[in-house]
């Protein structure tokens, strides 16, 4: 029996037609409505609550760019008004990064006086502290500093004027900060941080622009295993492949860790992924999940449980547009590439955060003809357990039927689904009778079992030995679930 705890519909998930949208996603929502150019945002997510952080320079000088905040307390459906954090000119905040544990909120962000600045929000956003200083000497240009959370203890990272690995941390959630240590004194180039915290664990990876030699950078991780008291020795998680690699964005759920980069090929540009599940000890290195002939830019990674979800920018066409693919055995496989904004107007700068199955991005969109924050989060089918019987198919065997049982979400009555919307593999209805509620498996979760004509499964089997077979369906009240299990088949002719 194989659990599928969210399913993004990963075979169904096609390409979308250009301003249609894409299967199981929520329409987009603009965030901002001013007449100045919104830039950088991003997103941080804790059950219902979403928050985002941008820049904007609304009221200000031609050069001035302040710091915004907005929030939807509902999961996204509807968002307050936005507040200006810091808005006093002359300004220029640049690149914020924001992180949140329960009701406390965390940002970062770096200004033109080469500092690090911080703010907190201990009320879920209804109130702030006085942002405060916690690093000098920083190399501002690019967006070199980020932050993580867990519980009290937040890390910060950055690089510093001579593009040193930096790092500071506070273990009282905020309120004070230790000294900044650099964590790689070696000949190096640290540019574009990025770093994800799971309890004492704390994974840090960057590009560095020197090692790899001329016009040559790699992908660096470093991580401690004692929140921050002690590092491992850095390693090159890309391998010198003799082009560039940038912009890595990272995402952690217990030991497997996924870092998403940009890479450079002498005519296009991909988003290619390195992976460890082993808590950093080893990684499975460059894998190409965009397979695009464009120039991606700003990958972003988001993760939870067995799910990996990753966005991008990609020119394809006349004009950008943000991508979105996904993987349900942790980067194992990937989906189909879906296209979550119309292909005809300019888009970039997409961020991704999940939460209890609800995915969520961000991104800035010319729609309106100015550079605005655009919001879409994917709707998510329940939780489902799905088992096929037989998990043997001898195909010189005979039978009639193969056997399904369905197991969803606690709270929701398997009498609630509508067996003439159950589907295998998108194609093959559920047979109306006969059908049974019981407990197949003897686990205290009742399970509906439904049966599929045997012949016309198996005219749709493929060459593999190993199958893998997907069921969806809907409730009466409309609400979709979808899961998957695989079985062997012998004796093919």
């Amino acid at each position: 029996m194989v659990l599928i705890w969210f399913i993004l519909a990963y075979n169904s998930l096609s390409t979308s037609i250009e301003g249609e949208e894409p299967e199981g996603w929520s329409e987009e929502i603009r965030l901002t409505f001013n007449d100045s150019r919104s830039l950088l945002p991003a997103i941080a997510v804790e059950g219902d609550n979403v928050h985002v952080v941008y820049l904007d320079n609304e009221s200000g000088g031609k050069y001035d760019l302040f710091l915004w905040y907005v929030r939807s307390v509902d999961g996204g459906i509807t968002w307050g008004s936005p507040t200006c954090l810091v808005g006093s000119p002359p300004t220029r905040v640049y690149a914020p990064k924001i992180a949140v544990n329960g009701d406390n909120i965390h940002v970062i962000w770096c200004q033109f006086d080469k500092k690090i600045h911080y703010m907190r929000s201990l009320d879920n956003g209804n109130t702030w502290d006085p942002e405060i200083i916690i690093s000098q000497n920083v190399y501002h240009n690019t967006i070199n500093w980020d932050i993580g959370v867990c519980g009290d203890n937040l890390h910060v990272i950055f690089s510093d004027i001579n593009y040193k690995l930096t790092y500071t941390q506070s273990k009282d959630n905020g309120m004070t900060w230790s000294n900044p240590q650099i964590l790689i004194p070696t000949t190096c180039k640290v540019v574009r941080t990025t770093i994800a915290v799971n309890g004492s664990n704390v994974h840090i990876a960057w590009e560095d622009n020197e090692r790899a030699g001329k016009f040559v950078s790699d992908i660096f991780y470093i991580k401690s295993e004692d929140n921050g008291l002690t590092w491992m020795p850095d390693i090159n998680i890309t391998g010198t492949i003799n082009n560039t690699n940038y912009r890595p964005d990272i995402a952690v759920h217990n030991e497997s860790i996924y870092v998403v980069y940009g890479h450079q090929y002498t005519n296009s540009r991909q988003v290619f992924l390195s992976l460890s599940q082993d808590n950093g000890k080893t990684w499975i290195r460059n894998s190409n999940i965009s397979s695009s002939s464009g120039y991606i830019q700003w990958p972003a990674v988001a993760v939870e449980g067995e799910g990996v979800f990753v966005v991008w920018m990609d020119p394809e066409s006349i004009h950008s547009m943000i991508h979105f693919r996904s993987s349900n055995n942790c980067g194992k496989t990937w989906g189909n590439i879906t296209w979550l904004v119309n292909g005809s107007i300019y888009s970039t700068q997409p961020h991704i955060a999940v939460n209890e199955n609800t995915i969520h991005t961000v991104w800035i969109y010319l729609l309106d003809g100015n550079y605005e924050v655009y919001y879409k989060r994917y709707l998510g089918f329940l939780n489902t357990t799905i088992d096929i019987d037989p998990d043997t198919l001898n195909l010189k065997s005979k039978g009639r039927w193969i056997t399904v049982y369905i197991e969803i979400d606690k709270g929701y009555n398997l009498k609630d689904i509508d067996i003439s919307t159950i589907l295998l593999e998108n194609s093959i209805p559920a047979e109306n009778h006969p059908t049974e509620i019981g407990d197949y498996d003897n686990d205290g979760i009742p399970d509906l079992m439904v049966k599929f004509d045997r012949s016309e499964v198996e005219d749709i089997l493929g060459p593999s030995d190993a199958v893998t077979l997907k069921i969806t369906g809907s409730l009466t009240n409309g609400e979709s679930f979808e899961g998957q299990d695989s079985i062997r088949v012998i004796n093919k002719p």
